[in-house]
């Protein structure tokens, strides 16, 4: 439901800056910004979209609190829908935090998270998937994740939704038709289904390929670097991070715990996480830190498994290979550049066909380009298939397609087993509720909220 009252936060996050802004969004900001606000010539004219300079007072006209820049947005042309004030102050957040304390007094309630984005998709100035793109592109972490969240918040998403509910539709109707007037229609054209149903199909299966690629350039990649002690997982990354991140020594199980680390490939964030070296755990203390790589094992999208070429193979690190056979698996071979005990054909028998194998060396940098080449062919592909494509970033996005999708195929095989019309028409609503769900055309109150807590306060 719509609220009624008026609320203000500073859009701008906490810290020192050349400029702080504070927006006030709700029936009442222009009377606040009235009585607040102190024109440096004469009256203000209130012109929607321009600025004004004066200060800001106290709620009793008595004190100066800043010297500023102001501008009104009239409804319903801003971007909640809703008459919004922006006060453009110094950046100090005891400025901030003094207008805001007079904006309470005057009668403005503390803005909650994401509750502007709220009020603009409540006003139809968004829909969700717009607004929900807004909250990626501020924290999102690569320029190409920030460009698929723009194009998101242009709409891209909107209206591919949009063009597959017309098709659904169309898909309805065709099978009402058949409901109402099934004496008039063949019994052989009502077991075949409408030809939009594979049309959306496939337009949804493209929509789901790219989730994956979409997740790695906005959330990035986590990759855990695994092997037996003293093979050189922390001088891997230590040499592909640039700095000592991690301690390197001869002595085994130096490394307790998981250190992590992020660097970017081209333009994908990809986390690094050192583990401890594998074997049999000599304390407590050891045990735990073997515990943990494990974990990390299961949760990493690629997996590089170190072995060393200057010893020979051992059953620690058959072991490891072992266990290690499925998912994307990279074999780094390392200390090329020292005498060699065996050569890199004895791990064909040993890893999967499809394993990636490159031959490295992490003190002295060799191979490390490839092993970053692999990192990123195994997370988006040697080229971005996607190019031109609508992408979904979004969990929740892909949870609602995938719905939508099983109930299309669900309405396809009832029509080809010539069951009766009304399953599969109940089907195509099911799944045109679901992609209603993105969009939020049909979503209830208590997901909506969960969405916008995830916003920061001033969005």
């Amino acid at each position: 439901m719509l609220r009624q009252d008026t609320i203000a936060a500073s859009a701008t996050p906490l810290g020192l800056s050349g400029v702080g802004i504070i927006r006030i969004s709700g029936p009442e900001a222009l009377e606040i910004a009235n009585r607040i606000f102190q024109p440096s010539k004469g009256i203000c004219p209130w012109e929607s979209h321009h600025l004004y300079h004066g200060d800001i007072v106290s709620a009793d006209g008595k004190t100066i609190l800043d010297e500023v820049l102001i501008s009104y947005m009239r409804k319903p042309h801003s971007f909640t829908g809703e008459d919004v004030i922006e006060i453009n102050c110094h950046g100090n957040p005891i400025i901030i935090q003094s207008i805001l304390t007079q904006l309470h007094e005057l009668g403005c309630r503390l803005a909650h998270r994401g509750e502007f984005s709220q009020r603009a998709f409540l006003n139809n100035r968004l829909d969700l998937s717009q607004a929900e793109a807004l909250s990626a592109m501020i924290s999102t972490k690569s320029a190409k994740a920030y460009a698929m969240g723009l194009s998101q918040l242009k709409g891209s998403l909107s209206r591919e939704l949009e063009d597959l509910r017309l098709l659904l539709i169309e898909a309805l109707a065709l099978l009402e038709t058949a409901i109402d007037f099934t004496e008039d229609i063949s019994e052989e054209k009502i077991t075949e289904a409408p030809p939009q149903i594979n049309q959306v199909l496939e337009r949804l299966q493209l929509l789901l390929s790219s989730y994956g690629t979409a997740r790695a350039y906005s959330e990035g990649v986590n990759v855990t670097i695994t092997g037996k002690p003293n093979v050189g997982k922390s001088s891997l990354l230590n040499s592909l991070t640039g700095r000592k991140k991690a301690i390197v020594t001869d002595i085994p199980g130096t490394t307790r715990d998981l250190i992590t680390d992020t660097i970017n490939i081209s333009g994908i964030p990809v986390h690094l996480i050192d583990t401890a070296g594998i074997r049999e755990p000599q304390n407590l203390i050891e045990k735990e830190g073997i515990s943990l790589v494990w974990e990390s094992l299961a949760n990493a999208d690629v997996i590089i498994v170190m072995l060393d070429a200057s010893k020979p193979l051992t059953g620690e690190d058959k072991i490891i290979i072992d266990k290690n056979k499925t998912g994307k698996i990279i074999a780094a071979i390392n200390k090329i550049d020292l005498p060699r005990k065996w050569e890199t054909k004895a791990l064909k028998t040993l890893f999967p066909v499809e394993t990636k194998i490159v031959e490295i060396s992490a003190k002295l940098g060799n191979g490390l380009e490839e092993l970053k080449n692999i990192i990123i062919d195994l997370s988006v592909g040697s080229k971005d298939e996607s190019a031109g494509n609508v992408m979904i970033t979004n969990l929740r996005h892909k949870l609602a397609i995938e719905k939508a999708l099983k109930n299309i195929q669900n309405a396809e095989e009832s029509i080809a087993k010539g069951m009766s019309v009304e399953f599969a028409a109940f089907d195509l609503r099911e799944a045109l509720d679901n992609l209603d769900e993105i969009t939020g055309k049909k979503i209830n109150d208590e997901i909506l909220d969960k969405i916008f807590s995830g916003f920061c306060i001033g969005k």
